[in-house]
């Protein structure tokens, strides 16, 4: 079973991800804020991280950077940040993979194997 922590204040898509990547059979762990994913990367120990930009204490950016500090767990962006150079600039900085939302689960899936 793949264990997936989505870090993302938006309560529609922490159960659109809870409830499609369940079926998958995957553990989902949710964190709202940046420093709540800190906390939790620690404590459930994740296969892949699901990491929004746009997070209310902190830019997701920054959540990045401090994973990739001390941790190489998969890191897919989903935001809806879709400029070319935002995108470069976190695949550059260490992100995994990114889409931008709204994507689709079929895709997210694919990305996530």
């Amino acid at each position: 079973m793949k264990r997936v922590l989505v870090i993302d204040d938006d309560v529609q898509i922490q159960r659109l991800l809870v409830l499609s990547l369940g079926k998958k059979d995957c553990e989902v762990f949710v964190a709202g804020t940046g420093f709540e994913g800190g906390q939790q990367v620690q404590a459930c120990r994740p296969d892949i991280i699901l990491l929004d930009l746009n997070l209310p204490d902190r830019d997701g950016a920054a959540v990045l950077a401090d994973l990739r500090s001390w941790s190489s767990i998969p890191v897919i962006i989903l935001s809806v940040r879709d400029s070319e150079s935002d995108i470069i600039k976190l695949l550059n900085g260490g992100a995994d993979d990114y889409l931008v939302k709204p994507f689709n689960i079929g895709e997210l899936l694919a990305r996530m194997d």
